[in-house]
């Protein structure tokens, strides 16, 4: 398993479930293949991903008398620069979608990354319903951000929660030879499924948490293993893969 790779969750759209996605990718790293990661929260609203306390998550302050400062993401990706052996988990917000998207191009940080001897993926969320084609434009951004890179590629999640995703065609046929896969957060059609989730993010704790904890039932528990269990075999696939090519690269 790899255990170096650069994860940047990035969608410019709210309320589409990327901060829930990040903590899954986080718990995907620490609990269900043992790799210490280091995260980070960014988003200047709701901070949503470091308030999991047990994630450890650090939030990193980029605004200042409600402006934005680019400056900021500095410490971030000197970070991912100078620590080559770390894993990274970076939850950006909505808010902060666009200032991103410029420094990455100011800062030629493709580039960058395509000089690094890692693996790096920038993760976005797809959604069904009335906020569909907003996230399928947030992935076209990315896509033509990173369409030239040799080493940067697209996990793109559809998130099933809001109803069920129609990916447009053409769009799906832009972006394929960029995307190193795709992960389903499955819509399990019932309410219990959808109140244990509600529970455990309210509560802000992680499945391990969720596991030990006395006011989540036997059945509760077992749904949400079910839930990430799913999520977590998709990611296998995602990194095997990644790991079997950079071996026949090698």
């Amino acid at each position: 398993m790899i255990s170096n790779s650069v994860n940047l969750v990035l969608q410019g759209k709210g309320g589409v479930g990327k901060s829930f996605i990040s903590s899954m990718l986080a718990q995907y790293f620490l609990d269900n293949k043992k790799i210490e990661f280091f995260g980070a929260d960014t988003d200047p609203v709701n901070q949503s991903f470091s308030s999991i306390s047990r994630l450890n998550i650090a939030e990193v302050k980029i605004m200042e008398n409600s402006v934005i400062l680019q400056n900021k993401f500095d410490a971030i990706f000197e970070n991912i620069i100078n620590f080559e052996n770390q894993t990274f988990v970076v939850d950006n917000g909505a808010a902060s979608f666009v200032p991103m998207i410029k420094y990455i191009n100011d800062n030629d940080i493709i580039s960058v990354f395509d000089e690094m001897n890692r693996p790096i993926f920038i993760h976005t969320v797809i959604v069904g319903g009335q906020s569909e084609n907003d996230t399928l434009q947030g992935l076209v951004s990315l896509y033509e951000l990173i369409s030239n890179s040799k080493n940067v590629n697209l996990v793109v999640w559809l998130n099933e929660f809001q109803g069920d995703i129609q990916f447009d065609k053409n769009i799906e046929k832009l972006v394929k030879n960029k995307v190193a896969g795709k992960v389903s957060v499955k819509n399990w059609n019932s309410d219990a499924f959808t109140a244990d989730i509600e529970k455990m993010t309210k509560a802000r704790l992680t499945l391990a948490e969720v596991l030990t904890n006395a006011d989540f039932g036997l059945m509760s528990k077992n749904r949400l293993k079910r839930v990430y269990n799913d999520v977590y075999l998709q990611l296998d696939t995602i990194f095997d893969l990644q790991q079997k090519t950079a071996e026949k690269g090698e």
